[in-house]
């Protein structure tokens, strides 16, 4: 079952990424839900170390 997921983003946030992401041949939504497949199988987050700085 897949699941619908909103998010808001200041729109020029939403269009500098859509250009990187067009520039390796991907729409914006495909680059969301790779990175939430790569995060799901590996377990980790790249922001991992981001935090665990904050709760030293």
């Amino acid at each position: 079952m897949e699941k619908l997921i909103q998010i808001r983003v200041e729109e020029e946030v939403r269009n500098a990424a859509d250009a990187v992401f067009k520039e390796n041949g991907l729409t914006t939504q495909q680059a969301v839900k790779m990175f939430l497949t790569q995060v799901a199988h590996s377990g980790e987050s790249p922001f991992n170390d981001l935090f665990r700085a904050k709760h030293k």
